[in-house]
């Protein structure tokens, strides 16, 4: 038995599945394919920025002089460019918002695709249950038939907060009631929970390409809510919040139970701004250092 895990790009996945075939294991491999890891980063502002480490550093629109001072260079190593917000957004279509915002899947919802040919012949069967990326782990633990540890190395393991994915292999499930019942989201103040269908989010108050360097709003009141039937409204397009207020109620109660329950509070929304703070410095006033092999 063997497991792996790669950050891809399309050669290095080529590669590692011919290795699998030809050592005439690939049918009893499982292989568990997400394509990407968040919404597409919108951190290139409204212009694009020929090195996106300048909105790290406060600086959200880099003047279109400096731009042009490496249009030679774009794209080589000297130079870390970033697309625009508009480019982001249409990346992320048809969902909204985009990386950052963990209230809309513009930032959260990504491809997912499971191969294991000796074992699922439903071959290029969709699934449409609702699940979270911590699923993978209970998935894979399933389908090998190992058993969490419940000690590592002396220390007690919390258990494991996920829901196998393999009831969905079977081609008689293909339809079968989702498995993952609720989910929280929650990232620099953006909220969100899932529940039976249902999900209800903050609408984010300051675009994400502010990276929150502005005046950020109260926790507590600032935020406006949302309220979406994604089991027939999956994009979170019809808002349902204004029509259905009781609804909206009981699921934000729920997000606070899950918040409670994980650890999610105290929220602190600043964001990038937190980078930004000036912290003590290990090196500050000296100039002379002694590096070691």
């Amino acid at each position: 038995m063997f497991a792996g895990y790669a950050a891809y790009t399309d050669n290095e996945i080529g590669r590692v599945i011919q290795e699998v075939q030809d050592e005439g294991k690939l049918d009893n491999t499982l292989i568990i394919y997400i394509c990407g890891d968040n919404g597409t980063s919108a951190e290139g502002t409204l212009r694009g920025t020929y090195n996106q480490l300048t909105a790290y550093n406060g600086i959200l629109e880099a003047p279109m002089p400096l731009q042009l001072l490496h249009y030679s260079d774009w794209g080589s190593d000297k130079t870390y460019p970033h697309m625009a917000v508009q480019w982001s957004w249409a990346f992320d279509t048809p969902f909204k918002w985009t990386k950052q915002v963990a209230s809309h899947f513009g930032g959260t919802r990504q491809g997912l695709a499971i191969s294991w040919p000796g074992h699922i012949t439903d071959v290029g069967g969709l699934r449409s249950q609702f699940h979270h990326v911590i699923d993978i782990v209970p998935t894979i633990l399933e389908t090998t038939g190992i058993r969490a540890p419940e000690i590592v190395n002396g220390i007690k393991q919390k258990p494991i907060e996920g829901i196998s994915m393999a009831y969905t292999f079977d081609k008689a499930n293909a339809n079968a009631p989702s498995k993952r019942d609720t989910q929280y989201f929650e990232l620099a103040g953006n909220r969100g929970i899932y529940h039976d269908g249902w999900m209800a989010n903050t609408t984010p108050p300051t675009p994400v390409w502010d990276l929150a360097t502005g005046k950020l709003p109260d926790l507590d009141t600032g935020y406006q809510w949302e309220l979406y039937h994604i089991a027939d409204d999956y994009s979170q397009y019809n808002d349902l919040a204004s029509k259905m207020p009781d609804k909206l109620k009981e699921m934000q109660a729920l997000f606070k139970t899950e918040a409670t329950k994980y650890n999610v509070f105290p929220l602190d929304n600043r964001a990038f701004a937190r980078l930004l703070t000036p912290r003590p410095s290990a090196v500050a006033g000296k100039n002379c250092f002694y590096l070691r092999r």
